[in-house]
């Protein structure tokens, strides 16, 4: 009798570690590379940031340049993939490139995907915000000017709010009565100019 319940539970133990082994293998997800997995638990989103005296949209266009616009526009729509926990990557939805960083703290769009250069930590702040940290290099996303000593606190603070603009809508060009945010003016919200162009944080692709 001791002998046929020994091998009754060994069978049965046995059945369930095939059935366990099968959901375990038909559950299992590869989502460690961003690039191969961008359309899965994508948030799709404008990433807003201000200060006392402006607003303004954070946009990548295709040439890779990275600026503040007055205005939502199809540049400004983000993907953000979080692609482990409290560490986001983010893609430009129009321009198909990655937000990235360099040694600097420059930001660029780039078509290429560097785990150094384009992985950001997501700090979500009590009043909704979210700073956005290079997770190698440990600078925050700023629109504030390049060379401001205030950039690790400037424009470092950014609402993401849901993408409700619907492609066809929006026009691709930048209207000219649309200002831009040059990070590189010494006359920052052009009270000195009759208009301000599109910065370019760095050439480098």
């Amino acid at each position: 009798m001791f002998c046929f319940q020994h091998k009754y539970f060994s069978c049965l133990s046995s059945f369930l570690l095939i059935v366990q082994l099968h959901f375990s293998l038909s559950f299992y997800l590869t989502d460690s590379n961003p690039i191969l997995s961008f359309d899965n638990q994508v948030r799709e989103v404008h990433l807003y940031t201000d200060n006392h005296r402006r607003g303004m949209y954070l946009q990548m266009t295709p040439d890779g340049r990275v600026s503040g616009s007055d205005a939502q526009t199809l540049h400004s729509v983000l993907e953000l993939k979080s692609v482990k926990t409290g560490e986001v990557v983010i893609k430009g939805q129009s321009s198909s490139l990655f937000l990235c960083m360099d040694i600097g703290g420059h930001l660029r769009g780039q078509g290429l995907y560097s785990e150094d250069d384009c992985s950001f930590r997501e700090l979500l702040l009590a009043d909704g915000y979210t700073r956005l940290i290079s997770s190698h290099h440990g600078f925050p996303v700023s629109l504030a000017p390049r060379h401001s000593p205030d950039r690790r606190t400037v424009f470092t603070r950014f609402l993401p709010l849901r993408n409700t603009l619907a492609r066809e809508s929006v026009p691709e060009q930048t209207p000219d009565n649309e200002r831009n945010f040059n990070v590189d003016s010494e006359d920052l919200f052009g009270m000195g100019l009759n208009a301000m162009v599109s910065p370019q944080f760095s050439l480098d692709r």
